[in-house]
């Protein structure tokens, strides 16, 4: 008699919860991928423009592994242009002509990392970090001489001595803070990069805004 009410018992209950079972959402599953293209502007070392594109994986419901290709217009430091600078007065006195010596760094940089996404819904807050490389190549050029790269490296001592050959790869390490924003496919984030190089005596710190626009798959 008890086997029995207990058995009667149990079939009502599974047939009374089995219902509410059904109704509960499944477990939230990681959202594919994404690639979106970014603008943004420099504030250090340099004002100048900033272009890239960025490749995501959300591999967990609150964190995305991504990676970025970044192209920087000047990351030349101050202490570089300040030099340039010096070397003009100098080379004005000496031939008599007035010089105005202007460099520029053009970078392009790789960051591989993640963003750890918090709160909920389809606008999120993230916080994250990666490293990666950056190659960046010198120039320097004057009004009436045109480019003088290759005379100013090779005569002068301007910069960091790594640079005398125009060109070099050094490691790269980013903190990132920003917003992610979610609208059906369509990835938008807003966010601030502080991005230091390393190995260089006179290392620029990279501080760039950027947004990036891009498409979830």
């Amino acid at each position: 008699m008890r086997m029995r009410w207990l058995v009667t018992t149990s079939g009502f209950l599974l047939a009374a919860v089995s219902p509410a079972l059904a109704q509960q959402p499944a477990p939230q599953e990681p959202v594919g991928i994404y690639v979106s293209a970014e603008a943004g502007a420099l504030f250090q070392p340099q004002t100048a423009a900033a272009f890239g594109v960025q490749f995501g994986d959300r591999i967990h419901p609150d964190v995305i592994a991504y990676a970025t290709l970044s192209y920087f217009e000047n990351v030349m430091s101050k202490d570089v242009t300040d030099n340039l600078a010096q070397v003009s007065q100098v080379v004005t006195v000496r031939t008599g002509r007035n010089w105005d010596l202007q460099g520029r760094d053009r970078g392009v940089g790789f960051i591989a990392g993640v963003k750890y996404l918090m709160g909920g819904g389809t606008t999120r807050p993230y916080v994250g970090g990666g490293a990666g490389i950056l190659a960046i190549r010198r120039s320097i050029r004057d009004r009436l001489a045109g480019d003088v790269t290759g005379a100013t490296l090779r005569d002068f001592d301007v910069g960091d001595f790594v640079l005398t050959t125009g060109n070099i790869t050094r490691p790269l390490a980013e903190a990132a803070v920003g917003v992610d924003v979610e609208f059906g496919r369509t990835h938008v984030d807003v966010g601030y990069r502080f991005r230091r190089a390393f190995h260089l005596s006179q290392a620029p710190n990279i501080s760039q805004g950027s947004v990036g626009i891009g498409i979830n798959f």
